[in-house]
C-alpha cells in the first residue's frame, strides 16, 4: 500500500473509533438521565463498577 492509501486508511480508522466513543458517551448520559428519572441510584452505582451489569441496564432500557 501507498504511504498516502495508508493514511487515508489510518484517518478513516481514526474518525470511526471518534464516532464511536462519541455514540458511547451519549449512551451513557441516557442511561444515567433514565436511572436517574427512574430514581435508581444504587443501579447507576452498580452500573459504574460493573462492565456487565452496565450492559445489562442498556439492553433494559434499549440503549
Amino acid at each position: 500500500m501507498t504511504r498516502l492509501g495508508q493514511m487515508l486508511v489510518d484517518d478513516g480508522i481514526e474518525k470511526g473509533i471518534e464516532k464511536g466513543k462519541a455514540q458511547e458517551n451519549e449512551d451513557m448520559c441516557s442511561l444515567i438521565r433514565k436511572l436517574l428519572d427512574s430514581n435508581r441510584i444504587d443501579d447507576l452505582k452498580k452500573a459504574t463498577e460493573d462492565k456487565t451489569y452496565c450492559l445489562k441496564l442498556k439492553e433494559e432500557f434499549n440503549i
